[in-house]
């Protein structure tokens, strides 16, 4: 028995709207939580990168501390990319989660990665 899981997704073909829309990036942090069914230690933090300073990273970073470990999203509007990391110290429908992040942000196309994590965490010397 591991400590956790780790799920990593990257999302292409966003709207650039919904790349650079504040409120709707905390909603999905907030949506994502309920239905994962998870913690939260504080509301979601959200910040939109500075673009005079670097408009090749316009975009949302964003991340929301659960008890569980926690949830980072980070989103590229010129480029309409959003990557997602979902970490848990329990487990992940890998499947319902990838539904429910399509369903939300409806992307041309996404990959991901799913990690097992602590793989010692239960087995100490």
């Amino acid at each position: 028995m591991a400590f956790g899981e780790s799920l990593h997704i990257d999302l292409y073909g966003i709207s650039s709207q919904l790349c650079d829309d504040l409120s709707f990036g905390y909603q999905l942090l907030e949506d994502l939580v309920d239905f994962l069914q998870m913690q939260k230690q504080s509301p979601p933090f959200i910040f939109r990168s500075p673009t005079e300073e670097f408009p090749d990273k316009a975009g949302l970073s964003g991340w929301v501390p659960l008890i569980e470990s926690g949830i980072s999203i980070h989103t590229l509007t010129p480029q309409e990319f959003v990557t997602l990391d979902i970490y848990t110290c329990g487990k992940l429908d890998i499947e319902a989660c990838l539904s429910f992040l399509e369903s939300k942000l409806k992307p041309s196309h996404f990959e991901h990665h799913h990690l097992i994590r602590g793989l010692e965490y239960c087995h100490p010397e």
